[in-house]
């Protein structure tokens, strides 16, 4: 008879009792994680994501219960403060939800919200163990950022189409998640991978489909996001132990990208304009008349009657409210929140909230900054957290995101980040396939 735990995953620990049940639970919770991370950006994905996190959740504390996961804990100095703000902003959000004005509508959307995209970290922080998780992590996104940029191509921004739902929900949508995956593209040229031209050639694939989504979605938000998170990337990569050439390449490539972004959005913000009849044939002025100033300032009042506490999360009547202070009938008509993820939790929790919510990107932006050392590898990880942090809260004063798909793959991402910067050091020089005898090799 064959020993079961001989085929035990580099990621397991032979339990004392019933191997081969952790060799299943763990690719079963692989698996499941995977499916939700494919749907997750799809219409009517809800339940079928909802669903395979609560199963990967289940596996994991069986397989944690019993020893089974190799154990992998934070060092104290992220630790600590990382489980303080997620603590008080679990708290803040689910008691200003029990004492609002529906509690239980409220605590759906704590559920959804807040504790769905906490459990989504912690789902890929204990699975993504291995490069050959990353990897299959890295392909299930690929494939769902295909299939988005067919469909936005195929159903453009139609901001003349009155009530148009397409498959990717809306370009809002689509284009906080193309920033969102637009952090780990660093990934395919800066992880040693035991192939890494066909790393390359997917991250060259991967870059296209993010540029081409992009623009049909018509944002020009998206390319601000994107200038930022290339001089993040170049600001990462000027360190000191860093060969100079590459260094500078680093950072002359990243100007040169900041430079596109810039050519980018003054092309989105001429197209934009074209798309309204209505709208002043100079880009510059349709920008200059955009319609937040108006939603800001009424944001701003409506804050001012409840300062403190809010007017109730995730409710209807805050939503009314706001919409009911605007002159302009299409104005009451179309804009129902305040388009920028600080006011609206300003709006629903008072400035309680949204000092929670400030909290809570600090530290995970701490989290990646700390989690950086003299390694061009695990300055590769903090860069890539950095971006993702950075983008996705600058995408989101322009708008608010901050919620159902999106957070549950900023929750992802993060998780999956934060874990991979705890592996060892897979080379001296971070991006060779060459590695010491006692550490793991990317071809496990």
């Amino acid at each position: 008879m064959t020993d079961p735990t001989a085929k035990l995953p580099a990621d397991l620990n032979p339990p004392a009792t019933h191997p081969r049940l952790a060799i299943f639970l763990f690719r079963f919770a692989a698996v499941c994680a995977g499916i939700a991370l494919l749907v997750a950006p799809f219409r009517a994905s809800a339940g079928l994501r909802g669903g395979m996190l609560v199963l990967a959740v289940l596996a994991i504390v069986w397989l944690w219960q019993r020893h089974a996961l190799r154990e992998t804990s934070l060092p104290v100095s992220l630790r600590r403060p990382l489980f303080v703000a997620l603590g008080i902003w679990v708290g803040v959000v689910g008691v200003l939800s029990l004492v609002g004005a529906d509690p239980l509508e409220s605590l759906s959307s704590w559920r959804g919200d807040v504790l769905t995209p906490i459990a989504a970290g912690a789902v890929f922080f204990f699975l993504t163990k291995t490069p050959r998780v990353l990897a299959a992590w890295l392909l299930i996104l690929l494939a769902s950022l295909l299939i988005l940029t067919v469909m936005v191509v195929m159903d453009p921004f139609r901001p003349l189409v009155a009530g148009h739902e397409p498959r990717y929900v809306s370009v809002g949508w689509l284009s906080t998640w193309l920033v969102m995956l637009g952090a780990l593209l660093p990934l395919a040229w800066w992880m040693p991978w035991p192939r890494p031209d066909i790393a390359r050639a997917a991250g060259v694939l991967a870059l296209a489909a993010i540029l081409v989504a992009s623009w049909f979605t018509a944002s020009r938000m998206v390319w601000v996001c994107f200038a930022v998170m290339l001089l993040i990337h170049g600001g990462m990569a000027w360190r000191n132990g860093i060969p100079s050439a590459r260094r500078t390449l680093a950072v002359v490539v990243a100007l040169a990208g900041v430079a596109m972004m810039g050519a980018l959005f003054y092309a989105a913000a001429v197209t934009r304009a074209s798309l309204y009849p209505a709208a002043a044939a100079d880009a510059g002025a349709f920008m200059w008349r955009d319609n937040r100033a108006v939603i800001w300032r009424e944001a701003a009042a409506l804050i001012a009657e409840k300062p403190m506490l809010g007017h109730g999360y995730a409710l209807e009547a805050p939503r009314q409210m706001l919409s009911s202070r605007f002159a302009d009938p299409w104005f009451q008509t179309v804009f129902k929140h305040a388009h920028n993820m600080l006011l609206n939790y300003a709006i629903q929790l008072g400035v309680v909230g949204a000092a929670t919510l400030l909290l809570l990107f600090g530290v995970l932006g701490r989290a990646f900054w700390v989690a950086r050392s003299q390694s061009d590898f695990s300055r590769a990880i903090a860069a890539c957290g950095l971006m993702l942090i950075a983008g996705f809260f600058l995408r989101n004063m322009l708008d608010d995101f901050f919620s159902r798909h999106a957070v549950l793959l900023l929750g992802a991402l993060t998780g999956m980040l934060l874990a991979v910067g705890q592996w060892p050091n897979p080379s001296s020089a971070g991006i060779k396939n060459k590695t010491p005898a006692n550490k793991p090799t990317f071809e496990q």
